[in-house]
């Protein structure tokens, strides 16, 4: 039996908002600006029912890795998501990084700073892979990114950030912004399974779209050709769970394994203040799938002691 690959540290979002229409359709849908695009302001929670929708985003016909499918913004660690300094520009410390994590016994680093470093390793592939900047101003309000000159500006600093040649903390620093990984709610931890060729240890995480702001997929950003590089993303779109769930039944909304679980597990939860009071006290218990090759077609499995627990 060939030795398993050692899965990449890897970090997910699942970016979500208050639903503005139902999404019928797995294409683009541009929204006004203001609340995540819906013309609101934030969405606090409170006694209300308010059905929600998550930003996915696809994948290139020729990645290596899960082609051409619909996925949450997402990748792995980076060497410069790693906090520069005794106190970096963030609204979580290393040690509740690490302790949310549940420590290096269950998905933290070695590290305090390890564990931080994949929460920033969250927040840069959402700004890359989506457009969205979890970040607030001197004034402790998120960074607004609806007018034109800034739109610009922060489109170059996505291109850098994507390209290697800024990292995160230091757009942080340039712009005068705090991080905020501590918006982020930890939500699942998977490791694909051993005998897949490309393997990632993920955690997921759930955040809200933050207002003055919009969810692009990487294709759809303009900026100078100097700057300009392979979109990682070629579609984005707004869409209710299930909704995305029968889109994929009828073969019209193409997913991964642990993309489909997840948005099985999403679909549970009707409304946004049932899901977010969810993951106030949501255990968080590591799923490790595997695959059976003695069946027609293979078939990857959650193992049954946590397939309702995870």
């Amino acid at each position: 039996m060939a030795t398993p690959v050692e899965p990449r540290e890897s970090a997910t979002v699942i970016l979500v908002r208050p639903a503005v229409r139902a999404a019928e359709s797995p294409s683009p849908q541009p929204s006004p600006r203001g609340r995540g695009g819906s013309g609101q302001g934030e969405w606090t929670p409170g006694g209300g029912a308010t059905p929600y929708e998550i930003f996915m985003v696809r994948r290139p016909a020729g990645s290596n890795f899960a082609p051409d499918v619909y996925v949450f913004p997402g990748g792995s660690l980076q060497a410069d998501d790693w906090p520069p300094g005794a106190h970096p520009p963030a609204d979580l410390s290393a040690a509740a990084a690490h302790a949310r994590l549940g420590g290096s016994a269950k998905a933290g680093l070695d590290t305090p700073e390890g564990s931080l470093a994949l929460w920033i390793n969250a927040l840069r592939e959402l700004y890359e892979e989506a457009g969205v900047l979890l970040a607030r101003d001197a004034r402790g309000a998120w960074v607004a990114l609806d007018e034109p000159e800034t739109a610009r500006r922060f489109a170059v600093h996505r291109a850098s950030v994507a390209s290697g040649e800024m990292s995160l903390w230091e757009l942080a620093r340039r712009e005068g912004l705090t991080l905020a990984p501590g918006a982020l709610r930890y939500w699942a931890h998977w490791i694909t399974p051993e005998a897949a060729k490309h393997r990632f240890d993920t955690r997921f995480f759930l955040a809200l779209m933050p207002p003055r702001q919009e969810a692009l997929h990487c294709g759809a950003q303009t900026v100078p050709e100097a700057l300009a590089c392979t979109p990682e993303t070629t579609d984005g779109v707004w869409i209710a769970p299930d909704v995305a769930l029968r889109r994929h039944a009828a073969h019209e909304f193409p997913l991964v394994f642990a993309t489909l679980s997840h948005l099985q597990r999403l679909a549970m939860f009707p409304t946004l203040e049932a899901l977010w009071a969810h993951t106030e006290n949501k255990p968080v218990v590591t799923v490790l799938p595997r695959m059976e090759v003695d069946v027609t077609p293979p078939r990857i499995v959650i193992p049954p002691e946590v397939a309702e627990c995870w």
